[in-house]
């Protein structure tokens, strides 16, 4: 029903309230904060009261009192130097304060300070808070993508600390980290396993803080959700009755935004879709309220699983439309939704906007290849800046320290000086120029090393792309294309069992056909079975005969081509061919093209021509995606790419490169 799940500790809280999500209460933490506020004052003993302010510095923070929240460290922080368990503790408190929302860098390196700096106390406090550190460094690195660091961090520190500290509020939420875990990858069993272990946990926790059963009543619910995943529903439906009791005394709480998802899922997963409608509008209007976009665009689409399931399909559209229009939607999760209104205009027979969000689907799938690969390339780039400035300030520091060095020498050694100087030149000479070679040496492999990662990239990309296109061509010739063909089907008998033909039938039978055709074209085009079936050279001829038409003559002319070419490496000349084919149909308005293909031993050539429009490539700021696809393949093969063309005088494109290149 989502995409990934992640533990909500202090600090990521924060991170994402600043982006439109919340942190989850029971509405009703003022009152705690008031007797903690009258304890600290009261209180006469420094170490206390010094613990006391630290704690409700986070406790401001967690109700959004920026300026409480800083007093209260101030006051904490001045009275925690004179205790050295205190005084390292307060670079934690210091660190969630004073956080920045989105500056995941520097968070992470000061929760690695703040870690180092308890490290030296045997303390139930310093455990705890090392527990709690841990908790959010694996949050970090599960936001980063790295479930295995995440899950190194929650196994290996914080559930350790947590049982050295005795604090079940901190076991419980470790072992609730780890249990994103497994949901994230699909292990919802061993994900059960440490969420009954986290609930066991938070049930030992003292109840007079909020925050304890706030974390209790949110576990349970994910453990519901985590129940109609695998099926156990008198499981699912057990944990939501749990949640519910204790929930009823606070009917303020923003929790029931997640309690009416986890119990709409569950009704419409056992066929009550109706009462499951019924419970995601409460939340819906819950979240609508409380501006949570993240868990409202949940709710909706939860909303539109619901109504599909009902076969509702009509209002089923309308949400999800609705939801695709969101300005607060993750791209992969607007993928989905363009694919999901794809199947629903489908199932209602509205074979036109069926294919418009299919055509989205199939555009955005592009564009998230294409981001994913220019994210990686930015990456790359930053490793290799941070490189070279930590290479810098390794090589300023040398300096440094040779100058200091040759200092002393010539204060102690005064009569020495000539020889030691003439010593000192050559040593710093040879220095400079085995530095220089090293230096060299050392560019020249990060630049080695950064291109054989970017052509890796740039095979990963091609082929998840073809994967996606064969998997889309089999989902149209198999799914749509066999309920146009029923469609078609059925309209025959109706038109063959009338006495009288109606001819406004046929019409529609025949535009049926057409509609089959060109997505039989579609589903062709996106993985010819002529390519996987009889090689290179008889796809190509078929493609070219396909784009032929009257008004528009495609010749084919090959010279040579082996079949043992590698298959990747056929895909990528069908890939070129078929982008500047498609440029020359569609944009030059050529009424006669010429496609050559040749080989000559391991080197493969292809010469296209056209008398076209034209145009200046030099004058082009930006090329066109046909254009800009065809040249990326050609720079993958390490191949070059001639345009020579001229507005009014057609176009001709030489590509040239070796087909032993992989």
């Amino acid at each position: 029903m989502s995409s990934r799940i992640f533990l909500l500790c202090l600090p990521l809280a924060l991170t994402l309230h600043a982006s439109g999500q919340v942190s989850y209460s029971l509405g009703d933490e003022g009152a705690y904060i008031a007797r903690q506020e009258q304890e600290a004052a009261a209180t006469t003993n420094d170490s206390t009261k010094a613990n006391k302010y630290l704690k409700l510095s986070l406790l401001y923070r967690r109700i959004n009192n920026a300026e409480k929240s800083k007093a209260a460290l101030q006051q904490g922080l001045k009275l925690a130097t004179q205790y050295p368990l205190l005084n390292a503790a307060s670079y934690y408190y210091k660190t969630i304060v004073e956080f920045v929302p989105g500056d995941i860098a520097a968070l992470e390196k000061n929760l690695i300070t703040s870690d180092s700096l308890l490290q030296p106390f045997d303390d139930p406090e310093a455990y705890k808070l090392r527990s709690i550190i841990w908790n959010n460094y694996g949050i970090l690195q599960q936001m980063k993508g790295d479930e295995k660091g995440a899950l190194e961090a929650f196994t290996n520190k914080a559930v350790q600390h947590a049982i050295q500290s005795g604090d079940f509020l901190a076991l419980g939420k470790s072992y609730k980290g780890i249990a994103t875990i497994f949901m994230n990858s699909n292990q919802r069993e061993k994900a059960a396993g440490y969420l009954q272990q986290a609930i066991a946990a938070l049930r030992r926790a003292p109840r007079d803080n909020p925050i304890n059963l706030t974390e209790l009543i949110e576990t349970y619910i994910n453990t519901s959700e985590n129940f109609v995943n695998l099926h156990w529903y008198d499981s699912a439906r057990n944990t939501l009755s749990h949640a519910r009791a204790l929930l009823a005394p606070y009917p303020a709480s923003n929790l029931y935004m997640i309690f009416y998802f986890a119990e709409g899922v569950y009704l419409y997963k056992i066929n009550q879709s109706a009462e499951a409608v019924k419970s995601l509008d409460k939340g819906i209007d819950l979240a609508t309220r409380l501006g949570a976009v993240l868990s409202l665009n949940r709710l909706l689409y939860a909303k539109y699983k619901a109504l599909s399931n009902q076969k509702e399909y009509k209002k089923a559209a309308v949400v999800l439309a609705a939801l695709v229009q969101s300005p607060h939607v993750f791209t992969v999760d607007k993928q989905l939704y363009y694919k999901e209104l794809y199947a629903t205009y489908a199932a209602l027979g509205n074979t036109r906007d069926a294919f418009r969000y299919a055509q989205q689907y199939i555009t955005l799938s592009d564009s998230l290849h294409e981001q994913q690969l220019q994210q990686d390339i930015a990456e790359l780039e930053n490793k290799f800046k941070h490189a070279e400035n930590e290479r810098k300030i390794t090589a300023l520091q040398a300096e440094k320290d040779r100058a200091a060095t040759e200092l002393h020498n010539n204060r102690l050694l005064a009569g020495l000086l000539g020889a030691l100087s003439l010593f000192l030149f050559v040593s710093i000479v040879l220095g400079v120029v085995l530095y220089r070679q090293r230096s060299a040496h050392y560019r020249q492999q990060l630049k080695d090393t950064e291109q054989q990662q970017q052509i890796q990239l740039a095979r990963a990309l091609m082929q998840g792309e073809e994967k996606e296109r064969k998997r889309l061509a089999a989902d149209l010739h198999d799914g749509l294309g066999g309920q146009l063909a029923g469609i078609k089907i059925n309209l025959s008998r109706m038109a063959t069992n009338t006495s009288h033909p109606d001819t406004q039938l046929q019409k529609v039978i025949e535009q049926l056909d057409v509609s089959a055709n060109e997505l039989r074209r579609i589903a062709r085009n996106m993985m010819p079975e002529s390519l996987l079936l009889m090689g290179l050279e008889p796809a190509l001829k078929d493609m070219c005969d396909s784009l032929s038409t009257d008004t528009t003559s495609v010749v084919f002319q090959p010279f040579g081509i082996h079949r043992d070419i590698h298959p990747e490496i056929q895909i990528n000349i069908y890939r070129i061919v078929q982008e500047l084919l498609t440029n020359a149909v569609r944009h030059a308005q050529a009424t006669e093209i010429l496609v050559q293909c040749s080989q000559n031993s391991t080197r493969f050539f292809i010469t296209l021509e056209d008398n076209g429009r034209g145009f200046d490539p030099a004058a082009v700021a930006k090329p066109g995606i046909g254009l800009s696809n065809a040249r990326n393949r050609v720079e993958y093969l390490n191949g070059k790419l001639d345009i020579t063309s001229a507005p009014g005088e057609g176009t001709t494109i030489n590509i040239e490169f070796d087909v032993t290149t992989r």
